[in-house]
């Protein structure tokens, strides 16, 4: 196995256990292709470009970008202005509990040759509506570096 897979496979299991109560999306690339069941309160990472980046003979940077998705179903039990109140905090604690998870590649593990963690765009919140229910959710957009030797 590479080490982009062995780096794929820390995201998966340190958010899986940051995230306990929180199911995996089935198809993060299309939230609305995913069942209700798993919507309510769900998680996906996308596997965005990368690039290469050399750094000096026989030595380069893979720089590949992922997209941290949340979603949390919308339930109006009293007022909607409390019920988007409360989803809204949720996302934005989940949002602030990943980014504190992420932020360092000594959080991955230092093993796979990560050379660093950029933070892109962390999303506003936004509504979306799939069958026939209502959803919050965001995203958050990273960087992740790996070094490679060519020989």
């Amino acid at each position: 196995m590479t080490k982009i897979s062995s780096v794929y496979d820390a995201i998966v299991t340190k958010t899986a256990t940051l995230f306990p109560s929180k199911t995996r999306m089935h198809n993060p690339y299309e939230t609305t292709d995913n069942p209700e069941i798993i919507l309510k309160n769900s998680y996906g990472i996308r596997v965005n470009s990368a690039t290469r980046e050399t750094v000096e003979f026989c030595n380069l940077y893979m720089v590949r970008e992922f997209t941290f998705v949340m979603v949390r179903s919308f339930l109006t039990n009293g007022t909607k202005g409390t019920a988007f109140d409360d989803v809204s905090k949720l996302l934005l604690e989940d949002q602030q509990s990943f980014l504190s998870m992420i932020y360092s590649p000594s959080e991955l593990d230092e093993q796979f040759s990560v050379e660093r963690i950029e933070i892109g765009t962390v999303s506003g919140i936004e509504f979306m509506a799939a069958n026939e229910k209502k959803y919050l959710l965001c995203e958050i957009t990273f960087t992740i570096t790996i070094s490679e030797s060519v020989i």
